[in-house]
């Protein structure tokens, strides 16, 4: 069962995110031509680092609160949490996130 949560803080219109990646932005919404310069993006996080993602049909502005490489489920690439104040989440695997 997959629960979507309506977030409020830090949501950003598509415009916003177009202005800051329209590469994120076209692989956000399903055009995997743009797999390889968010992956590459994605891999190079820094904890602390500002960024945004796409979630529950919105682009957000977060901060990266945690980036693991040494876990056994890091396999293809690290796991990812971000916060947007509100709450935070797992990008790795679903959505994704792009340094800003």
């Amino acid at each position: 069962m997959e629960i979507i949560v309506k977030l409020i803080k830090n949501v950003i219109t598509r415009d916003q995110a177009i202005a800051i990646s329209p590469d994120y932005v076209k692989f956000a919404e399903g055009d995997f031509a743009s797999w390889n310069k968010v992956n590459k993006k994605f891999k190079n996080l820094k904890r602390n680092q500002s960024a945004i993602t796409f979630t529950g049909g919105q682009f957000v502005k977060v901060k990266v609160t945690l980036v693991n490489n040494r876990s056994i489920q890091a396999i293809d690439g690290p796991i990812v949490r971000v916060s947007n104040g509100e709450c935070s989440w797992r990008v790795d695997g679903c959505g994704y996130a792009w340094p800003i």
